[in-house]
């Protein structure tokens, strides 16, 4: 509520009452017989003193059922305003307010005991308080509640099963009363006074309710994944996206797509308009499209962090020939067919399973499965727009080669993180 603060002396003339014998007015508010902590003790001669919450008021202009409290009261925009009883508030630095019943006016004085401003009382009931500031013509509410409100100090949380981590919950006012705390899903995230475990991969909330107010954190729980050191600049995952194990081909992306898909050709193809030369990111050339010049993956636009998150990513194209020139690649059979490679570190012994996955074409079908094996990098390819870097065409009779494809191509996806 805006405070208008100006001279009210003309006003305080005319609002003030002639001095009136002291009457006390007690009343048992916790119903307990006896009068105490929380109960009325009020003297009314023209101004308030008392200790306590509720001061009963009768004479025109209210009626017996009408009642005042004096505590701290609130619009619906938070806006406040506090009445003490022993005639202090809050509504001016060091003022001082004085109730007239008779009148129907709280009169306000400044520090110094000039009155500075008044509201007619249109009504005052045990929970509700309508006044109409001087000079307004608008009346404002004001309830004896204050708005209660619930935030936690996260709204979403990435975790691997076992893990946990705390949410805290402020409340406002912290006497609103006890955070009951609750998950969507106890077989994905349990929470106990805001101690949450992850249990298995999925999502669940995670709801704290405070006096009918509630806030949410979303809880993901990705599988752990693990990262072995080849003694490179960074770590290779032990399998593709999407597979649950090292052999298992995984899922195939496009470059700069983030999920799989049936149809891969330029008609589907995100970054572009229905065409390779219609590219609308990721281009340097103007003849393939829209110039950014950008030439190495955004992180949301990475299928390896958008699918595992925390610090993994897709590899670099200069990562890739880390891994070509620094590890000896032996290839593997299985019931004497190839199957791909096994890349071990000549640095530290350490070894990964890369399986000749194939690709998908155009029209998503599986093309060379346990024959090539191609896999993407997060770098643009240095030649064409219209294609990404990629560890291409290994297979039984080739060696793993850098190179590039047509970037709405499904391939494969091995991360690396730090």
């Amino acid at each position: 509520m805006n405070k208008i603060k100006h001279s009210l002396l003309l006003l305080a003339a005319t609002l003030l009452p002639t001095a009136a014998s002291a009457q006390v007015i007690n009343g048992d508010l916790n119903h307990n017989n006896s009068l105490d902590v929380g109960d009325v003790t009020l003297v009314i001669d023209g101004y308030l003193t008392g200790e306590t919450e509720l001061i009963q008021t009768g004479g025109a202009p209210f009626s017996v059922d009408n009642s005042y409290v004096v505590g701290t009261w609130y619009t619906e925009a938070s806006e406040s305003i506090t009445f003490n009883a022993d005639g202090t508030t809050d509504f001016a630095n060091g003022g001082t307010y004085e109730f007239l019943p008779t009148q129907g006016y709280i009169l306000f004085y400044n520090a110094s005991g000039v009155p500075t401003y008044a509201m007619r009382v249109l009504k005052a009931t045990s929970d509700c308080l309508v006044v109409l500031p001087t000079g307004s013509n608008v009346p404002v509410r004001y309830t004896s509640t204050q708005p209660i409100s619930i935030t936690l100090s996260q709204t979403s949380v990435e975790m691997n099963p076992d893990e946990f981590v705390r949410l805290t919950a402020k409340v406002e006012p912290s006497s609103a009363g006890t955070v009951i705390w609750s998950s969507s899903d106890e077989s994905v995230a349990t929470v106990v006074s805001g101690f949450v475990t992850a249990v298995a991969e999925g999502t669940a909330v995670i709801t704290a309710t405070v006096a009918g107010r509630t806030a949410a954190c979303t809880v993901t729980v990705v599988p752990t994944h693990e990262a072995v050191d080849l003694g490179l600049s960074v770590k290779w995952a032990t399998m593709n996206i999407g597979a649950s194990a090292p052999e298992e081909y995984g899922d195939y992306f496009a470059w700069g797509e983030t999920e799989p898909k049936t149809d891969y050709s330029w008609s589907t193809y995100k970054w572009c308009n229905g065409s390779e030369y219609t590219q609308t990111k990721y281009c340097t050339r103007s003849s393939y499209g829209t110039v950014d010049n950008k030439t190495v993956l955004d992180l949301s636009d990475d299928a390896a962090n958008a699918n595992w998150g925390g610090s993994w990513r897709m590899p670099t194209e200069s990562e890739m020939d880390e891994l070509r020139h620094n590890c000896t690649w032996i290839r593997k059979k299985q019931d004497g067919t190839f199957i791909g490679y096994k890349v071990t570190s000549d640095i530290t012994g350490n070894s990964i399973f890369l399986p000749a996955a194939g690709s998908l074409t155009e029209t998503g079908d599986l093309y060379a499965p346990g024959v090539q094996g191609h896999y993407w990098s997060s770098s643009l390819s240095t030649k064409y727009s219209d294609g990404g870097a990629v560890l291409t065409s290994f297979s039984e009779s080739s060696s793993p080669n850098n190179g590039w494809d047509n970037r709405r191509n499904g391939h494969s996806v091995r991360a690396v993180c730090p």
